[in-house]
């Protein structure tokens, strides 16, 4: 069955109660699957509290690794849906369960669709065992043809009410609202973390109490808002996967008198309600991992979401009242969106999967029945890396696990980190193995660099005394083993040094997972010592790179002899550089070969050519918003000149952009990059506002036109036009600076536009491209005589002329100052009237 429940309608926590209640699972367990540990735990425990002691002792329960015949005996269980994967693969009867409960389907992550079809498999085995899939906003069609063409059920939510905010440049909305510079600019930081906080601060003080939650996209960028955001009267909480179930609490509690602001990645997307949320911030974006099976190599990008995980988002501000989402994105930029998010099997690498599928003693994974069936491609490279792990082999035209592939199924872990411990087992260092494997999962955060730049500094100078000089997997080991060594105060060490405490906590979790398996899988177990010193060379340093090249052998890459060129991957030709804060740097050596983990998607930092002297201002709009105008260009100056090296870097602390280009394409770039800075920065001084100075119908009113320092630059008492609206029947198709250009060329110039976000057909006359606002009524009608009817881009333009940008006059009394005019038009002449003759001239 196939249940599609609004968010509010207690599809989550009702369901089991339901089932429990009426004793149609009165052989068998209820279990109830989730995508993270925090929403099975809470939903656990809320259920339980819902019970008011009516059910007995261990009736309900939750798990989030390992789940066995004993734990069985509870009626409901809550668990991830990775555990009860893993609890598939051991127990292929799936004896002592009566029903299924797939939650939060519409996430389709890898642990998911695996779990679907294995349970569908199933299915035909046991007629006594029910399967219900539930989400909010899933494919209810996809999934119930995946399933036999079963039943779809829709159940109605008892959400409220919320308002809906577009706003696409935050830094218009702050200028009214007087946020401080301060509270954004912290850091060099994305521009769409500035924007979250800005945007918080604003609601913050503007608006009426209520909890607000507003999404980034990772864990650093959570911790960078909470420790950057200041306010006395307001609790900041930061919310992601990685906090320990205590920290992870703090989001459900009240804090009287102070208004609960919370910092989250898309992990509060879904399953949980938390009390006191009345407004949302979406930034619009999720960081993914992307495994591109042409290069076979992972890349970690940050992307657009989806309309269904916009609408979660959204839903969270409606779960106990009526609520208000603040979209940092336009509405066109909505109607982009993917209506739902891509499955994550058609993202990842499939090692661990195509590993599962083996071990069901399915022959070819590529004949396997997916949901949605992954690239083929994909699950050739993960058999292809499986084979070179000594996982799988080739016989009789098929593939088959290896021990050491039954040992990485019995795991549950990424391969490549499963056989890396298990390659150090087999030369003594069974400690070193289960850390190293940990640090690799957690390594993305362990040091902070947070602060003002003195901090910053101080961060990176506390960074060098714990850097290994063999590179960052070497350091994070050497990290972890002097935070366990016998510190009294291990945060307090770790304050210290710049060293993330919670993630250091959360590799000690990892750590004992990964014992606890090893113990009941495979009978292991792992000392407490360490064989492995990071102060003295021994030859243990040579066993473990031996192990980690053998485990990353296809990502090795070779020094092309100078550092502006960096590194070349030599299974796909990829030219990359060091990321800034590898080990590796801060020793001054460039290695000749390197294993890398993943590449990380970004702008290189490189340093050929600058332009300087430049405002802050200009190079916000040079960048566009989240750096879109600056990708454009460098993705034009790459197919242009054949160089995917060509960067170009903004660096807002210094006011300037750095170039980096080969020398016969440097002319080229520089003079694109400059043409570029030059029209932003005369649209910048040129740029007005239109106001009407009082409110009335349109044309009643005087009409001024501010520039910057809200000087005047005309004031038109004559109710002639300075706005015109731009019609076309291709207007999204067009090119936008080619418009500018043509129209910004009549008399002195354009004063303003807006481009539209929405596709607004006026008749036949076309789709509403926007409105342009000129110097001088004059420019108008110029314009307006001269450009209406002309073949632009495959059609007419038509310009109509409008009376004012916006009717709505000045917003006084916040507008300080004061205005004055003659009713008529000057005739040259004056009255002037003397109190004495004397004073004639």
């Amino acid at each position: 069955m196939i249940l599609i429940g609004e968010t509010g309608s207690g599809k989550s926590t009702q369901l089991v109660q339901f089932l429990a209640d009426s004793g149609l699972a009165a052989n068998g367990s209820i279990v109830c699957t989730q995508p993270r540990k925090i929403a099975a735990m809470s939903l656990a425990r809320r259920v339980d509290e819902e019970s008011n002691g009516c059910y007995k002792d261990n009736f309900v329960l939750s798990y989030s690794t390992f789940l066995n015949s004993q734990d069985l005996n509870s009626k409901i269980i809550f668990c991830t849906d990775s555990c009860l994967l893993h609890h598939c693969m051991n127990d292929t009867g799936l004896d002592g369960i009566s029903y299924i409960i797939v939650d939060e389907a519409h996430e389709r992550s890898l642990n998911t669709d695996l779990l679907l079809a294995l349970i569908k498999k199933k299915l035909l085995d046991r007629l006594d065992l029910h399967l219900i899939i539930m989400s909010a906003t899933a494919d209810a069609d996809k999934l119930a043809d995946y399933f036999y063409g079963c039943q779809t059920f829709h159940v109605k939510g008892r959400n409220f009410p919320v308002e809906i905010n577009y706003v696409p440049d935050v830094s218009v909305e702050a200028s009214s609202n007087a946020v401080p510079n301060s509270m954004c600019d912290a850091c060099a930081t994305a521009s769409y973390v500035n924007d979250v906080v800005r945007m918080v601060s604003i609601i913050h003080k503007n608006e009426e109490e209520g909890a607000v939650l507003a999404f980034l996209t990772s864990q650093l960028e959570v911790e960078w808002a909470c420790e950057n955001f200041s306010d006395a009267s307001a609790v900041v909480l930061p919310m992601h996967g990685k906090l320990s179930h205590v920290e992870q609490s703090r989001v459900f509690k009240s804090y009287p008198g102070k208004r609960k602001i919370i910092f989250c990645t898309n992990m509060a997307e879904t399953s949980l309600t938390i009390k006191e949320v009345k407004y949302v911030v979406d930034s619009g974006l999720a960081k993914e991992s992307r495994f591109v099976p042409s290069s076979g190599l992972n890349v970690l990008k940050v992307n657009w979401i989806s309309q269904s995980s916009a609408n979660q988002r959204a839903g969270r501000a409606g779960r106990t009242g009526a609520g208000k989402c603040y979209r940092l994105y336009s509405e066109a930029d909505f109607s982009m969106m993917d209506v739902h998010q891509e499955p994550e099997i058609r993202k990842v690498h499939l090692g661990t999967a195509v590993l599962r599928i083996l071990a069901l003693g399915v022959k070819d994974a590529r004949k396997f029945e997916f949901v949605d069936a992954p690239n083929p491609e994909a699950i050739s490279m993960a058999v292809k890396n499986l084979e070179q792990l000594g996982a799988v082999k080739h016989r009789l035209n098929c593939f088959e696990l290896t021990d050491t592939g039954r040992y990485l199924v019995k795991l549950g872990i990424e391969p490549r980190l499963g056989k890396i411990m298990l390659d150090c087992f087999d030369v003594g260092l069974r400690k070193e193995g289960v850390v190293l494997a940990a640090v690799m999962a957690n390594s993305s955060s362990i040091f902070c660099r947070v602060g003002t730049d003195e901090e910053k500094h101080k961060a990176d100078l506390q960074k060098v005394r714990l850097c290994h000089r063999d590179g960052d997997l070497f350091t994070l080991l050497a990290v972890y083993k002097k935070w366990e060594d016998g510190h009294d105060n291990r945060n307090m060490w770790c304050w210290q040094n710049s060293i993330n405490a919670k993630t250091m906590r959360r590799c000690q979790e990892t750590i004992s997972e990964l014992e606890n398996c090893l113990k009941h899988e495979l009978n292991i177990i792992v000392p407490s010592y360490w064989r492995w010193n990071p102060e003295a060379p021994t030859v243990h340093d040579k066993d473990l790179k031996r192990i980690i090249l053998s485990s990353l052998t296809g990502n090795l890459a070779m020094f092309l002899g100078h550092e502006r060129f960096g590194y070349q991957v030599i299974s796909t030709g990829q030219v990359v550089n060091l990321h800034p804060s590898s080990s590796l740097l801060n020793y001054g050596i460039k290695p000749e070969w390197v294993v890398f983990t993943e590449i990380l998607s970004v702008p290189n930092q490189y340093l050929i050519k600058v332009i300087s002297g430049l405002g802050t201002n200009l190079l916000r709009r040079f960048c566009g918003k989240y750096g879109q105008n600056q990708q454009k260009i460098v993705s034009r100056l790459k197919e242009d000149c054949r160089d995917d090296r060509i960067t170009v870097e903004i660096n807002f602390q210094n006011n300037e952009v750095v170039l980096f280009a080969t020398e016969q394409n440097m002319e080229k770039v520089f003079c694109a990059v400059n043409s570029a800075l030059e029209c932003e920065g005369k649209i910048l001084r040129n740029e007005c506002l239109e106001r009407n100075l009082f409110p009335g119908r349109p044309g009643s009113s005087p009409i001024a036109l501010f520039g910057s320092g809200a000087e005047i630059k005309h004031l038109e008492l004559g109710g002639r036009y300075l706005t015109v609206e731009v019609l076309h029947q291709n207007a999204h198709d067009i090119d936008d600076k080619e418009l500018i250009f043509l129209v910004d060329s009549i008399g002195s110039g354009v004063a303003n536009f807006h481009k539209s976000t929405g596709s607004f057909r006026i008749a036949s006359d076309g789709i509403k491209w926007g409105k342009f606002t000129f110097l001088k009524p004059e420019d108008a009608e110029d314009a307006v005589s001269n450009l209406n009817g002309i073949e632009f881009n495959g059609s007419s333009l038509k310009l109509v002329p409008i009376c004012t940008f916006d009717n709505r006059g000045l917003p006084f009394p916040a507008v300080r100052a004061k205005l004055c005019w003659p009713r008529r038009h000057s005739s040259g002449r004056a009255l002037v009237t003397c109190a004495r003759s004397r004073e004639m001239p």
